[in-house]
């Protein structure tokens, strides 16, 4: 689900719809309804997700009817929403499932399937029906419910059960996927309160880390005496449910998806300071602090200071002392004061960053810019919404010289995968476009799935037919680790695979996915010349940030795409240079950095 419960009370109209289709087809799934009316309803969500225009369009120009992919049936849900605010479908399915339930979908480890299994089979619909069930070992001898499994679900009830303690209502974690876009709003209406001078995201969001607890900003004004107004108009935005508290430099707040969002707002001069402070995370932020001590000085929120006058000075820790700091105005002051250069904040996790700041030897991070293409798309060939030729014109318009169109293989039948007499026609028109178009290169390539056993779904015979092949696991992700590193290697070892996709097939939230032997996948894509994918699109984000450092560390290439299945999917990027980023890659790490030519020999290296 893109959010993990229709509350009402989301950002926009479009995104209010958008969540209404993910709860429903979360809800049908916890029914055991059939699998296509499932994908149905996500497809609806994402199709709104993206739409830079409000629905309320189409309904008054009757034109609702015209938009790809939103049948009938979801045409008279979002037409009875858009007039009434509420939907008599939802209400129904609802009603339909124990609400119980829904508590359980918040839980690390429990999807919708999962949640359905144990509410026929053992009768479970409440959290406390659900941890019986473990102390009592109900769950031992369910199919895909092993001991590893309990153990996910047991430390997912504990954490459900302390935030229900602290009063705290957002169920866990939350996907970065989920918090950019509400943060990035809200940001954008705290800067432009009267008196900001200016403003930032900060926290972990900052870091880009993959889920989010709380959102924080940091605010600057030249006049300190203006704070509390710009606090009190703060807590009235839109999108705000409820007021945390407010003070005289913060205030803290409640938005539709329960998550917390503290805005603090500190004078101009020492914005720097508090950024950095606030940014995180406390493993770096210890380790500066005692930097600043073998220096001679100290660093706070205000600044840093020498440690002679700070402590002569000091008076009120809550205040800011009454001395002129040596740096606070700027992040980089701090940093260049601090005898280090600039660390970006995806890197500022204490893993060796200070020690290469110190010494000058900070990796040149990957950034948005250096990206020359991507080389993972779909096209409605399979399941996605764009034709060959306006993926084709959309990348060219982000500036990218070469495009990979990949659809599905025929494994997949939910996505319309493609037979072998289809891919082929297929890759003939791609080519056929490609002669035609000016300024980007096409890719006539397959998503192609890797079986349960290793397999390719299409024989070697029909894979050399292809420009490029994204190898990805789809199907019997609850395999042992034996049998899912087994199945990758051997896939790893194909000689026409270029790409392994989404390695693991985890989901954010939602699913663990393959429990690989890390070290020998890395070892083997390194050997073989196979690069692996971080994928963009959210809830993947897979290869994870953790994942994707070691596959640095082991020698290996990657490649960050969109598994783009529209358009506006070709924008999700940045998701994908943020996980990178973390991982410290540069460009010469990511294969589709590289230059047409380049790319183009890498891919043949390996084929015979």
């Amino acid at each position: 689900m893109t959010s993990i419960w229709w509350t009402g009370k989301a950002m926009s109209l479009n995104s209010e719809i958008a969540d209404l289709f993910a709860s429903l087809a979360a809800l049908m799934e916890l029914r055991g309804e059939n699998t296509f009316k499932v994908i149905a309803f996500q497809k609806v969500s994402r199709i709104v997700r993206e739409m830079n225009f409000d629905l309320r369009e189409c309904l008054q120009n009757n034109t609702l009817c015209d938009i790809e992919g939103i049948g009938k049936t979801s045409q008279q849900i979002i037409e009875e929403f858009i007039s009434s605010g509420k939907s008599t479908v939802f209400e129904e399915i609802a009603a339909s499932v124990p609400k119980g339930l829904v508590l359980l979908l918040t839980l690390e480890g429990l999807g919708p399937k999962t949640i359905h299994m144990l509410w026929k089979e053992r009768g479970i619909t409440s959290l406390e029906e659900l941890e019986n069930a473990i102390n009592s070992g109900a769950l031992i001898g369910i199919k895909g419910i092993g001991e590893k499994k309990i153990e996910t679900i047991r430390r997912g009830i504990e954490a459900c059960k302390l935030r229900a303690a602290d009063g705290k209502s957002a169920p866990r974690r939350t996907g970065i996927g989920e918090v950019l876009h509400p943060a990035e709003e809200l940001l954008e209406r705290v800067r432009k309160l009267p008196g900001v001078v200016r403003a930032e995201i900060a926290g972990s969001l900052r870091r880009r880390k993959e889920t989010i607890a709380d959102i924080d900003f940091v605010g600057a004004v030249d006049d300190p005496s203006l704070a509390h107004g710009i606090l009190e108009q703060f807590t009235k935005s839109p999108g705000i449910v409820q007021i945390l508290g407010q003070g005289g430099s913060k205030a803290s707040v409640k938005i539709g998806n329960g998550m917390q969002v503290d805005l603090r707002i500190v004078p101009t001069e020492n914005f720097g300071a508090a950024l950095l402070y606030f940014t995180g995370s406390k493993e770096h932020n210890v380790k500066i602090r005692g930097l600043a001590l073998k220096k001679k000085m100290t660093l706070n929120e205000w600044g840093l200071y020498k440690l002679s006058e700070y402590e002569k000075a000091k008076k009120e820790t809550a205040k800011a002392p009454p001395i002129k700091p040596v740096a606070s105005e700027s992040e980089e002051d701090v940093y260049r004061n601090l005898g280090l250069d600039f660390i970006a904040p995806e890197m500022r996790e204490d893993h060796g960053e200070i020690e290469l700041a110190a010494n000058k030897k900070l990796p040149d991070l990957i950034t948005l810019a250096h990206i020359k293409g991507d080389l993972h798309t779909h096209t409605n060939e399979s399941d996605g919404t764009n034709t060959i030729e306006e993926m084709a014109l959309a990348a060219k318009a982000r500036g990218y010289v070469y495009l990979a169109i990949t659809d599905h293989s025929k494994a997949l039948a939910m996505t319309n995968g493609l037979s072998v007499e289809r891919v082929l026609a297929h890759a003939a028109a791609i080519r056929k476009l490609n002669d035609k178009l000016k300024g980007i290169t096409l890719l006539a390539g397959t998503e192609c799935d890797i079986l349960a056993d290793g397999r390719m779904d299409y024989e070697d015979e029909v894979l050399k037919e292809l420009d490029i092949v994204i190898a990805s696991p789809h199907l019997s992700l609850k395999q042992d680790t034996k049998k899912s590193t087994d199945r990758l290697l051997r896939a790893i070892e194909n000689r026409y695979v270029n790409v392994i996709g989404h390695p693991t097939g985890r989901l954010i939230n939602r699913r663990e996915g393959l429990p690989l032997d890390i070290p020998k996948i890395l070892k083997a894509a390194a050997q073989t010349g196979t690069a692996l994918e971080i994928n963009s699109s959210y809830p993947r984000l897979d290869l994870n940030d953790q994942n994707a450092a070691a596959a640095r560390e082991a020698g290996c290439v990657l490649s960050i795409d969109t598994d783009a299945h529209s358009i506006p999917e070709l924008d999700l990027l940045p998701h994908g240079i943020s996980v990178a980023r973390r991982a410290w890659l540069t460009p010469q790490h990511v294969i589709n950095t590289w230059p047409l030519p380049k790319l183009l020999q890498f891919i043949r290296v390996k084929r015979p």
